[in-house]
């Protein structure tokens, strides 16, 4: 047989057609440990949806984020601490030469309401005895029981510390939901990001290791013919040459594939948050379908009321705008009166007397309050301001993402046609080769230039599918299919109640 017919019979064996050996750790082994899968079943296809899923359910960055609703829970019930009652209590008793020099009792309950004007339920019992006690604090033996209310008649119409409080703590499971978001959507980008790089870097793997493979076999046979001298040594000397480089090829695209690997694998986790392991093949990569970009300008408006940094903005002014009607209502002269009912019987319904009172706390010129006003003020414009810029910017990468998909998919169609001319000259060389014409240094030529094609058509559809997720995050919808934003919904408003 000659070294042609041997040419002949290999060149029928596909570059890049092995069986896939993803050269990944078994369950319990090192991460970083290669083995290689026997079968679809040892390895099973790991597809994007698999990671994303996988990331949001066991990653401790998406755990972490999760914890943000908890923080909100926590600031709600904080805030409603200023509306609670407070009880208020205190004893003393002092005697000197057997007697009752001072015995004093208070206790009382505050209870201030969330309405206008502030308002605040009080009760009150006191009872003062002994020698030498305050003629204020004494009473009788049975005491004095007052109940009664304060308000503040000028101010607290609009707000008050403890009703801005509350206020701004009421945006805080929006907030946790939009920030959510948004660490949630950059982690998914990074993570698809990543998953798409190891698809590519294996793919590309297995085209070295058919060209190799390939090379292995000519070496071996086109060795043995020149042993028995039916061709020139120097052809033997070639096939080897061949061989070694396809081999340097192969370690570059292995180590290539291996880095990639291990940087997937961060992302990936158990259920009891231990690192998993990483034993996957990756899926086929079919030509990605093409992208309409006609509808640009919903890709924008889409972009500007679902992507999340706009949506802290938001909430960040809503926060703002709280703080400036609190300065605001501070402005006003702080007038609180108080009413209260007194009994000096046992019986606390038995109103006998009523107190009445009035303070006034009043600055003379308002400077630091006035203060509050415009600091709130420049505030809100600085906020007008980023927001302008940050829809700009968002407007930015949905265009620029639209652009991306675009050009990578008319690259993705280039080279899928310059790997079909590249398939075609490989084989117009063989049929050369076959007549005598041609040589096998040119055919090894084709041969790599087919594979060079093959690893640009591979380039070029990951290059596709990076965009279109890169596209996903800029419009806010990358998270989509992995959320229930109404079951989110109904939990925020759950926890605002």
């Amino acid at each position: 047989m000659t070294v042609r017919a041997l040419v002949l019979i290999l060149a029928f064996a596909p570059i890049g057609a092995v069986a896939q050996d993803p050269g990944m750790p078994a369950r319990g082994n090192d991460t970083n440990a290669a083995l290689p899968c026997a079968s679809a079943d040892d390895c099973p296809v790991l597809t994007l949806d698999d990671v994303r899923r996988r990331v949001l359910a066991t990653s401790p960055a998406a755990r972490a984020n999760r914890l943000a609703d908890d923080r909100a829970a926590a600031r709600i019930l904080d805030a409603r601490g200023g509306f609670e009652p407070s009880l208020v209590s205190g004893y003393e008793y002092k005697t000197q030469d057997g007697k009752d020099k001072l015995n004093v009792l208070r206790s009382g309950v505050n209870w201030p309401l969330n309405l206008p004007a502030s308002p605040t339920l009080k009760f009150d019992y006191r009872r003062g005895l002994g020698s030498s006690i305050d003629p204020s604090v004494k009473t009788s033996r049975v005491g004095e029981t007052r109940f009664g209310l304060s308000f503040a008649p000028l101010g607290g119409f609009r707000t008050d510390k403890s009703r801005a409080a509350l206020d701004k703590a009421r945006l805080a499971p929006r907030r946790a939901d939009a920030l959510q978001a948004r660490k949630r959507n950059l982690l998914l980008l990074k993570a698809s990001r990543a998953f798409w790089d190891w698809v590519k870097a294996r793919q590309t793997l297995e085209v070295s290791r058919g060209l190799l493979q390939l090379a292995e076999r000519r070496q071996t046979l086109v060795t043995k013919e020149a042993r028995a001298g039916e061709i020139p040594a120097v052809d033997s000397i070639d096939a080897a040459r061949t061989t070694a480089s396809r081999q340097a090829t192969l370690e570059k695209a292995r180590r290539t594939a291996r880095e990639k690997r291990i940087k997937l694998a961060t992302f990936l986790w158990d259920e009891d948050g231990s690192p998993a392991s990483f034993r996957y093949a990756p899926p086929d990569l079919d030509m990605p379908a093409p992208v309409d970009t006609t509808q640009q300008s919903d890709a924008v408006e889409r972009a500007l009321t679902r992507r999340p940094m706009l949506r802290v903005m938001d909430l960040k002014r809503q926060k703002t705008e709280i703080e400036q009607r609190l300065a605001q209502e501070q402005l006003r002269p702080k007038v609180k009166l108080e009413a209260q009912a007194v009994s000096y019987t046992d019986s606390p319904l038995n109103i006998s007397d009523v107190k009445v009172g009035f303070e006034v706390d009043q600055p003379f010129f308002f400077r630091g309050r006035r203060s509050d006003v415009q600091e709130t003020e420049i505030a809100l414009r600085d906020l007008e301001l980023k927001r302008d810029a940050a829809r700009r910017t968002v407007r930015a990468d949905v265009e620029s993402a639209l652009a991306a998909l675009t050009q990578s998919h008319r690259r993705a169609r280039s080279a899928q046609r310059n790997e079909q001319l590249a398939e075609q000259l490989r084989r117009a060389e063989q049929r050369r080769f076959e007549q005598g014409q041609g040589t096998l240094f040119v055919l090894n030529k084709r041969e790599q230039s087919l594979a060079k094609a093959r690893k640009q058509f591979i380039a070029a559809k990951i290059s596709t599918l990076k965009a279109r997720a890169t596209y996903q995050w800029a419009t806010g919808t990358i998270g989509d299919p992995y959320v229930d934003s109404g079951l989110q919904n109904e939990q925020k408003d759950s926890v605002r109640e």
